[in-house]
């Protein structure tokens, strides 16, 4: 028998009302002593570098998998934890006890900080449950778990509310292993006798946006070889279907959880179609603070990114648009990227039609005062701006980050929130009389499993009075006027998020491609959807325009189908063209939002958009060509895939001055066909050259790869003339020689 288990829980089972006095008088002597220690009853005093190691890794460790957050007369107690043997040895079997101390009022935000850490000395007389632990086998985990009814004894000591220590103590029958994990455990108000001070509101917030948008293949092609109106530019964004199901189901939590708060991305609402939100953030999540600081407005124009692109009335059009709705309204919220929402950066959202925005970071940091009110009214010289800031642990807990690497109980969503109830009831026991509204931020990336069991959990928590965004907009500002535009400009940022190399390189990238389709719709595309001067103005065979095709008036036909701009819900070719600049900037948006990790992949893919539509047109040349006479004649080919026709320029160079070919051949192209052109070779000697030929728009700017042919010429005189001029040659050597043997010669020769 363990000793010190019998003496733990013979101290539990005798406990008295004067155990109970003499230990809230040792609490208030520890809160007032200094350099004074008191180690839990159940453990003994451990090597403080033994502690640091063991924490480091641990040779068996706890896991919460789930917990009951908050203790009310009907709730019981259940846990289930995960015990892991991280040695190479099997470990005995074992025992781990729930201890807390029902007295314990926690004096501090510190002194909460310092319990989840492993590092505060709280003693714990009082045992909850004991779980008995199987034998683990070395690097293996088992599960125990254990269900305390309502109606248990030990539950009813819990005859005050707020939160308690919990301490997970684990001991291996023979003693060799040892672990510890400290948590948290909280009593409601309800079924308590007392009076109840004013409950404490917080607003929950469920950003719905997305980070891992990637190119529409299937939009991509629609739009090159699509005529109708039926394929949008919008589409040319896609997300796969975990991201999009993982949206959904968060999405429908605002049916189950009619508190949870979703701020929409209209993108993301586009996609889904879905209308289940409180309030709007702006386009594609863009990062207004990033504009603001870079000081670049004619880089994001150039880029396909304008100003109205990303104004608070964009989102609301997107919304009449998805419900089909010309009068439909929602609040709009701006909010806040990776720069910090300074007096500048809200004037820039102010100017853009953002009267509210939403600090999610870096704005008064409220780890440092009591918990207050995050409203701020912040005068800029477009007008006030409000700016609603999150609690930074209560929104960093909800997000699914950890206080601290040493809060080892934080690890998951169970022990995450064990803290979080805990840290809500503190707030609202540190100033019970004062009216405030916490703001808690989930984070983009949330699981709706994780937001679900917050959301659960919050509705038994007596002390809150979940609302909505409106109310907590509408609440008394913390600070306003001057005062709060100091806090906004005397906000401290890694300097790191103000680096703006890489949106540079992003906005140079997007204004290259963006140029590439206007010169393409400009310099190639016949706007007006007709072949200038008719058929017989194109360059090479009209009978060999649509081969396989025996009629040659199909290149008519199809020249006079490309110009029914009106017919049906067709579109001209200008209207087509336009589609093309509206996807690339849906892309260019998107990569100019608050991830930077987005940004490379969609920038990249503007670039495949130019290539996809560059690809519509091909050349096709002989790979060799023999000449055997000054002249000759090189047949290359165009294709036109696109369904409106091309005017440009075959380009052709060799690398020789004796065989040369045209330098530039205007060809045009009707839709969905090809045209055969000439260039004409030159030659002056017999040898060898490459000629290399590729498409060109008209002001010179490539469309295609380049094309080689190897030109071979055997210059011989083979020809009539030729001959005549041989057979001439000859009778003059023959009456030259003729002449010299018969002349008479002078005497004095």
């Amino acid at each position: 028998m363990n000793p010190h288990r019998t003496d733990l829980r013979h101290t539990a089972r005798q406990r008295c009302k004067g155990t109970a006095l003499l230990t809230v008088l040792f609490t208030l002597i520890l809160a007032l002593c200094t350099g004074f220690a008191v180690r839990p009853a159940h453990a003994e005093e451990p090597d403080a570098t033994t502690n640091t190691d063991q924490a480091a890794k641990p040779g068996v460790s706890i896991t919460v998998n789930s917990m009951t957050p908050v203790i009310t007369p009907s709730s019981g107690y259940k846990l289930n934890l995960t015990v892991t043997n991280n040695t190479d040895a099997d470990v005995d079997h074992g025992s781990i006890d729930a201890l807390t101390n029902f007295t314990y009022n926690f004096i501090s935000r510190t002194d909460l900080q310092e319990w989840a850490e492993g590092r505060g000395q709280i003693p714990l007389p009082d045992l909850l449950v004991t779980l008995h632990v199987p034998r683990i086998a070395a690097h293996k985990s088992v599960t125990v778990n254990s269900s305390l009814p309502a109606s248990e004894e030990i539950l009813k000591q819990f005859n005050s509310w707020g939160p308690r220590p919990l301490a997970l103590d684990y001991r291996s029958d023979d003693g060799a292993q040892t672990s510890t994990l400290h948590s948290f455990v909280t009593r409601s108000q309800d079924g308590l006798q007392g009076e109840r001070t004013p409950q404490l509101h917080m607003t929950m917030l469920m950003p719905l946006t997305a980070g891992d948008w990637s190119l529409d293949e299937t939009t991509l092609k629609a739009l090159r070889a699509d005529r109708s109106a039926k394929t949008h530019a919008s589409a040319i964004a896609t997300l796969d279907g975990k991201s999009a199901e993982a949206l959904r189901t968060k999405d429908q939590l605002t049916q189950r959880f009619p508190h949870v708060q979703a701020l929409a991305d209209p993108q993301v609402l586009a996609t889904l179609q879905a209308p289940h939100m409180q309030a709007l953030m702006q386009p594609a999540d863009f990062d207004i603070t990033r504009y603001s600081y870079a000081d670049n407005a004619n880089g994001y124009e150039n880029a396909g990114v304008p100003l109205s692109s990303w104004a608070a009335s964009s989102s609301v059009q997107t919304l009449r648009t998805v419900l089909n709705d010309g009068a439909a309204e929602r609040p709009v919220y701006a909010m806040q990227g990776v720069g910090a929402w300074n007096t500048e950066a809200l004037d820039t959202a102010r100017m853009q039609g953002y009267d509210t925005v939403i600090a999610t970071h870096d704005f008064d940091d409220q780890d440092d005062t009591a918990a207050h009110t995050g409203v701020y009214r912040v005068p800029t010289a477009h007008g006030d701006v409000t700016v609603m800031a999150t609690h930074p642990m209560l929104s960093q807990l909800a997000a699914g980050q950890a206080t601290s690497q040493e809060a080892q109980a934080e690890t998951n969503t169970a022990g995450r929130l064990q803290r979080f109830i805990a840290q809500s009831a503190f707030y609202q026991m540190e100033q019970p009389y004062q009216n405030r509204c916490l703001l808690v931020s989930f984070g983009p990336d949330s699981s709706a499993a994780n937001i679900a069991a917050f959301m659960g959990a919050l509705q038994e928590a007596s002390w809150l009075d979940l609302t909505d965004l409106e109310t907590l907009r509408a609440s008394e500002p913390y600070m306003s006027g001057d005062d709060a535009a100091t806090v906004a400009d005397t906000t401290t940022v890694d300097p790191a998020a103000y680096d703006t190399t890489t949106l540079d390189t992003t906005l140079t990238t997007l204004a290259h491609t963006r140029r590439d389709l206007q010169h393409f719709n400009t310099s190639v595309l016949l706007a007006d959807g007709s072949m200038p001067g008719g058929p017989a103005a194109q360059t090479g065979d009209a009978n060999n325009t649509k081969p396989g095709d025996g009629d040659a008036n199909d290149a008519d036909d199809a020249s006079d189908n490309a110009t029914s701009d009106t017919s049906g819900d067709a579109l001209g070719a200008l209207q087509w063209s336009n589609r093309w600049l509206q996807a690339h900037d849906e892309l260019a948006l998107l990569s100019l939002n608050a991830n930077t990790a987005r940004s490379s992949a969609l920038t990249a893919a503007t670039q495949a958009m130019v290539d996809y539509l560059r690809q519509g047109i091909g050349l096709t040349t002989p790979t060799n060509v023999n000449v055997v006479s000054e002249s000759a004649s090189l047949p290359v080919t165009v294709t036109n895939s696109l369904p409106y026709p091309i005017s440009l320029r075959i380009s052709s160079r060799t690398d020789s001055m004796e065989i040369v070919t045209s330098r530039f051949v205007d060809v045009n192209v009707p839709p969905g066909s090809e045209a055969q052109a000439t260039l004409e070779i030159r030659v002056s000697t017999a040898g060898t050259t490459v000629a290399n030929q590729e498409l060109v728009n008209h002001e010179g700017v490539p469309l295609s790869g380049i094309h080689t042919t190897t030109i071979t010429s055997s210059l011989q005189i083979s020809d009539k003339s030729g001959i005549v001029f041989i057979i001439i040659a000859v009778l003059l050597g023959i009456v030259g020689l003729w002449r010299q043997f018969h002349r008479k010669k002078d005497p004095d020769e």
